[in-house]
């Protein structure tokens, strides 16, 4: 699988969510957009009855809550038209672990809502420069998908969802065999109608280790939480 494909415009929203996120202000936490796993305690524990509530159009929901490790998961709309699963890792994931998640996102059937899926992003991140450099895998499947695989050389994967998509499961297997990682990060774009035409050849990637801004604004946030 390479780290990207020929895919639709839509890609450079992710594109560029994913490598300049650390540039945005976070989006402020609302009741029912995050819960905890694994004894955490900063927020209602993740289960599988437990519903984000809507982010505009859309509904989160648990087929599987995270096997391994503690923190929280959090649904949002990071931009406008890109939504994000962040899983942040409280303390990091030490290795030698392995663990799953799995969930469902639905678009709202309504026979006026005409958004279906567009395309989907996976970032991983590991400790701060100077820590053991990581080694970890999280791969992604999904009936709708491509098998995806990102590991520590390619820790940002994106590809383009099956045409007129308006619910999918994803499930992400992860695995760390040395150092720790710190959150991985799903994220989602839409359009509305025909989607638009390829784009012949690759999109540029900027970076990753935006999406590791995004994950420590929002541990700090929760642990300045915890300790007022």
């Amino acid at each position: 699988m390479k780290t990207l494909r020929n895919r639709s415009a839509g890609l450079l929203t992710t594109s560029l969510l994913l490598a300049g996120v650390s540039a945005l202000a976070p989006t402020s936490v609302r009741a029912g957009n995050i819960c905890s796993f694994g004894g955490n305690l900063d927020a209602p524990a993740c289960s599988l009855d437990f519903i984000f509530d809507k982010q505009g159009d859309k509904t989160f929901k648990f087929v599987q809550v995270p096997t391994t490790g503690m923190g929280t998961v959090q649904f949002v709309e990071q931009v406008p038209g890109t939504w994000v699963v962040d899983v942040d890792y409280i303390p990091d994931l030490v290795r030698p672990l392995m663990g799953w998640l799995e969930f469902d996102l639905t678009i709202d059937s309504a026979p006026n809502n005409l958004f279906t899926f567009l395309d989907y992003g996976l970032v991983i991140t590991g400790p701060p420069v100077g820590q053991i450099p990581p080694m970890f895998k999280v791969k992604t499947t999904s009936t709708d998908l491509p098998m995806i695989m990102a590991d520590e050389l390619h820790p940002v994967v994106v590809d383009v969802f099956d045409p007129d998509l308006k619910t999918t499961r994803i499930r992400n297997d992860y695995m760390v065999t040395q150092g720790s990682i710190n959150s991985l990060q799903n994220s989602f774009t839409q359009t509305e109608g025909k989607q638009p035409p390829e784009v012949p050849g690759p999109l540029p990637l900027l970076g990753a280790g935006a999406a590791f801004g995004f994950s420590r604004r929002l541990r700090t946030r929760v642990l300045a939480a915890r300790g007022a």
